[in-house]
Order: structure tokens, then C-alpha cells, then sequence
């Protein structure tokens, strides 16, 4: 069996920890690959992972935001969260 690339997700690999420690901290997924969105890896509705989002990073997300790679998604949230940005 054949597994996606992980290359880019293992590239932010500290911010997709972060993620998961402070968003989806109820749920472990074994493999993360560079396609996968966040829907790929939880069972949240969009509206849960939203508000998760908004109290966490302080930045508003909208259901296409949700539907990026995760590994952009991450380093969209991070940079928020530095610059105090309020939506990606």
C-alpha cells in the first residue's frame, strides 16, 4: 500500500502539533498526508472547529478556510495569531 506525500506536512510538523494540542485535542489521526483538509482528520462540525479556531488563535475561519491543506492551514493560523489578524 502506497501513502500520500507527508513532506510538506512534516515541514510544519510543530505548528500541525500545536493544532492538534489546542483545536482537535480529542481526536489523534495515525497518518497526515500533504492533501489532507481538516475534515480528512476530524469528525467537528465545520461551526465547532470554527469557534475551536476563533478562541485559540483569535482568528475567524471560514468553511473554505477548512477546506485548505491542512499544512496551509496551520501556517495561516500561526501567522494570525502573530500578527493579531482577526480573519486568514
Amino acid at each position: 500500500m502506497e501513502f500520500a506525500s507527508d513532506e510538506k506536512i512534516r515541514a510544519v510538523e510543530g505548528l500541525l502539533y500545536e493544532f492538534f494540542e489546542h483545536v482537535l485535542y480529542d481526536e489523534q489521526p495515525i497518518f497526515v498526508s500533504d492533501e489532507a483538509n481538516v475534515f480528512d482528520v476530524s469528525t467537528l462540525e465545520p461551526e465547532e472547529l470554527g469557534k475551536r479556531c476563533a478562541e485559540y488563535y483569535g482568528a475567524c475561519v471560514s468553511v473554505e478556510d477548512l477546506k485548505l491543506p491542512l499544512w496551509q492551514l496551520v501556517g495561516r493560523l500561526r501567522v494570525g495569531r502573530e500578527n493579531d489578524f482577526p480573519e486568514l
